[in-house]
């Protein structure tokens, strides 16, 4: 297969893994940090390497280039894929706006709505044209740091949605991706990808109902074996039925799962996520969320449940429990994310209707 050059902005779980699953399928890469993060990834940039093991490609992973620089890093690379956490989206747009070229694909692994988010970013600062951008539903894997630059595979996602902003952009460079991430299928558009994103629909809840468990345990503590019994399921399927209930608002398919599916200490993380062996066993073993910090509550409430309740006003929906889990995170956080997190005003959509973000999603204009 011929190297085409990566680039991988961020340094967390999925960067890691990500970087050094395409250096070891034969692909160049550049990861590329945020500055304010050099120190917690001083040991990838003075080696070049990442060292990956689990259940998928194992080895040393020789980088083509490991950087804080971003006018570096970005230069030449064919695909940009922004994996982090996102509250980091906005301060990475940034600072790789100003390198960006035409001709360049860039995928939000997971989205929830941030290619709204630099769709919107691009026009107003007229940046260069011909981008594609797609985001994800999900990460394409269950990935874990074991140490400084080193990654271990835990999960492959079952399958990874993926949309184009808008969804009538060419689809053609997707057929390159598919290669290396075999589970890519294409969703509806981006209010798919978001509304399938399974961790706002999981952890938020799950995470809330368990929170003295996790401020007693000081980090020793297992979500999925130990917070999700019978009574914190039927919460996190009232989270989906609400989600469910918008998204049909807005014509917008939803993987569908049974209420069984929610009855499980996996969740429906079982059936997005499977391990060659015991996949149950594995995702038991996952460690966390370890404090209030967690992105389990600051990004999966924020950035994953705002959106979705304010998607639901505009149609005359009502979310109580989506609504219940925003205002008791926001109050055991110490942080108003009706405010913070990412509304509709941040992605342009607070003054259309339903009709016309549905157009815009599709076309990328309200005609």
């Amino acid at each position: 297969m011929a190297q085409t050059l990566m680039a991988i902005l961020g340094g967390g779980h999925g960067a890691h893994m990500m970087a050094g699953h395409l250096a070891l399928a034969g692909q160049k890469v550049n990861v590329i940090e945020h500055p304010r993060f050099e120190g917690t990834f001083r040991a990838v940039l003075e080696s070049g390497t990442i060292q990956v093991s689990g259940i998928g490609p194992r080895g040393m992973a020789k980088l083509n280039l490991a950087t804080t620089d971003f006018a570096r890093g970005l230069r030449d690379a064919r695909w940009v894929h922004i994996v982090m956490s996102a509250t980091g989206h906005d301060s990475f747009f940034e600072q790789m706006l100003p390198h960006l070229c035409e001709g360049q694909n860039i995928v939000i692994w997971a989205g929830n709505l941030a290619s709204l988010r630099l769709y919107r970013l691009l026009r107003e600062r007229k940046g260069p044209k011909g981008i594609n951008i797609f985001e994800t539903n999900t990460l394409p894997y269950g990935t874990r740091l074991t140490g400084a630059g080193q990654v271990e595979l835990l999960l492959w996602a079952s399958r990874t949605q993926i949309a184009g902003m808008p969804a009538k952009c060419d689809p053609t460079p997707l057929e390159e991706l598919t290669k290396f991430f075999p589970q890519l299928e294409p969703a509806q558009n981006v209010l798919a990808t978001a509304f399938n994103n399974p961790n706002p629909t999981v952890h938020p809840a799950a995470a809330l109902l368990n929170v003295g468990r996790i401020e007693y345990s000081h980090g020793n503590f297992y979500l999925y074996r130990e917070g999700l019994t019978a009574a914190v399921a039927k919460v996190i399927w009232k989270v989906y039925a609400e989600t469910v209930a918008v998204a049909e608002k807005y014509n917008t398919k939803l993987i569908q799962y049974r209420e069984a599916d929610f009855r499980t200490t996996t969740s429906i993380m079982g059936v997005e996520f499977e391990a060659p062996f015991d996949t149950v066993g594995v995702i038991a073993n996952v460690k966390g969320p370890s404090s209030l910090d967690d992105r389990y509550l600051r990004e999966d409430i924020p950035f994953g449940l705002v959106p979705r309740s304010q998607l639901a006003q505009k149609v005359g929906i009502e979310t109580p429990v989506i609504d219940a889990i925003v205002h008791l995170g926001s109050l055991v956080c110490g942080e108003d994310f009706w405010q913070t997190g990412r509304t509709l005003n941040t992605l342009a959509l607070d003054t259309r209707e339903a009709g016309e973000i549905l157009r815009y999603v599709e076309a990328g204009s309200d005609s």
